[in-house]
């Protein structure tokens, strides 16, 4: 897939936004929606750092450790420093349907964790306030 610029990317349809400052504000959300900055997206999206993609995937089953994988280093190929969270948050679904997943994430000692939607929009806010480097994908 490719963004507006036409660089090559992982499972991101194009890139639909992008945060200016040092951290970003999950400022409200919805089962189909959230609203950063001010701006309103549509799920499923995937944000990396302060970059928000469309993601193009709509099923989280479909979800798995090569495609995890490949986006954390694209996210740890930005050059400022490893991503510390990758953070799935799920608007529909069972987090339970994705424990294997989760388990092949920790023996590759991938820094996953699994949540429900609400949660994961919150957690979201609470790192970015802190600094810290999040990958995460909202379906």
């Amino acid at each position: 897939m490719k963004d507006k610029s036409n660089k090559k990317l992982l499972s991101l349809t194009f890139k639909i936004g992008e945060v200016q400052k040092n951290f970003l504000t999950i400022s409200s959300y919805s089962e189909t929606f959230v609203k950063i900055e001010s701006e309103k997206y549509d799920l499923p999206i995937c944000i990396i750092r302060n970059n928000i993609f469309q993601w193009k995937d709509k099923n989280y089953l479909n979800l798995n450790l090569k495609t995890i994988q490949s986006l954390y280093d694209k996210s740890n190929s930005l050059g400022d420093g490893s991503t510390e969270v990758i953070i799935i948050g799920l608007s529909n679904g069972k987090i339970n349907n994705l424990i294997e997943l989760k388990k092949k994430s920790m023996n590759a000692k991938l820094p996953l964790e699994i949540m429900k939607h609400d949660a994961a929009c919150r957690t979201i806010n609470i790192l970015s306030m802190e600094g810290r480097k999040i990958l995460a994908i909202l379906i």
